[in-house]
């Protein structure tokens, strides 16, 4: 009897064993799927925190670069009207004025690559994404059919120091334009040098800025006696691209090269107008995706904020004194205070 009194007992536990077994299995899938969101929040706001923190520096860079196209453009426009009023003079008459016009020039265009934070060429065009690169062309190596003429030779270019591995060109008979320019590009890799054809069809190549100096003061060249010597290396002077180069005043006495230098002149400030255009839409667009980001991330960190508390709450004791008290406490703190809290 005994045992039949107690039976209803255990029989009524053992009814009730799997409804707290099926809200406890809830509780923890709810849970998980709150930390899983969280975790997931988590990896978005750091990649758009990633993406937005290389916007940035795109948009400090290309700041600089406006900065410095603008003050370059100050200096190029009373050039220019000096330039044109001696145009009609057989002789320079300002030779003062001119020649100070040309050095101040000078001395920003050799800022040019610190005062724009190394995003602006020799030939004033914007690199977001990669090094700046120095364009230059090689004496004797300016024309594609100079080589097709030679005929078969190998150039044995050496570049920097002489401890350094010398790189070379191979170059057979019967070879085409494209052949002739993927063969220096092949041979000239290791060196770090590119080479490519201007519209005008001449050879030109093309080096980090950051190598220049060496390169420029020590490249040579040894081939097999067709188009140089074989007996020893021959220095090569490279001549550097540039947009602008500002010329020495003893070169503006005749009309027509100051006709040439102020084609230059107007040349470089149509471009830096253009430029400048494109950087400011540029800038533009970079500002008002940050400000929807912006907002974006708000909304991110305020569901966020919800969320932990609420997970907080329902680990701790449940009371309305405990719930009363976090929710006044949560309700008068603010992001930066619990930015500031939480670093």
């Amino acid at each position: 009897m005994r045992v039949d009194k107690h039976s209803p007992i255990v029989s009524g536990l053992d009814r009730q064993a799997p409804k707290r077994s099926l809200v406890t299995v809830a509780d923890a899938a709810q849970q998980t799927q709150s930390e899983r969101g969280a975790a997931v929040g988590s990896a978005q706001g750091r990649k758009s925190a990633g993406f937005g923190l290389q916007l940035n520096q795109q948009l400090t860079t290309m700041q600089s670069a406006s900065s410095y196209l603008a003050q370059l453009s100050a200096t190029l426009v009373p050039l220019k009207l000096s330039l044109s009023r001696e145009l009609g003079n057989a002789r320079m008459q300002d030779r003062e004025g001119v020649g100070a016009q040309l050095g101040e020039l000078r001395s920003l265009l050799e800022q040019r690559s610190a005062r724009s934070a190394g995003s602006l060429d020799g030939q004033l065009n914007l690199h977001l994404n990669e090094p700046v690169r120095v364009r230059f062309s090689l004496p004797g190596l300016e024309s594609l059919q100079t080589f097709q003429q030679a005929g078969r030779e190998s150039l044995l270019f050496s570049i920097g120091r002489s401890s350094q591995e010398p790189v070379a060109v191979v170059l057979d008979e019967g070879l085409s334009e494209e052949q002739i320019l993927r063969r220096f590009n092949v041979g000239l890799a290791p060196a770090g040098i590119r080479s490519e054809l201007t519209t005008d069809g001449a050879l030109v190549f093309s080096a980090r800025e950051a190598d220049w100096q060496t390169l420029r003061e020590h490249l040579r060249v040894k081939g097999e006696g067709a188009l140089f010597a074989a007996q020893r290396f021959t220095e090569l002077k490279p001549v550097e691209s540039q947009l602008l180069q500002p010329q020495a005043l003893e070169t503006l006495e005749e009309p027509r090269e100051v006709r040439r230098m102020l084609d230059t002149v107007v040349k470089a400030l149509d471009h830096i107008q253009e430029l400048g255009e494109q950087l400011r839409q540029r800038q533009d667009e970079i500002r008002s995706f940050l400000a929807r980001q912006l907002g974006d991330d708000e909304h991110r960190w305020a569901g966020d904020y919800v969320t932990a508390v609420y997970n907080l709450m329902r680990k701790s004791s449940s009371s309305y004194a405990s719930v009363s008290d976090t929710l006044v406490a949560q309700a008068t703190i603010s992001r930066f205070t619990v930015i500031s809290l939480l670093s």
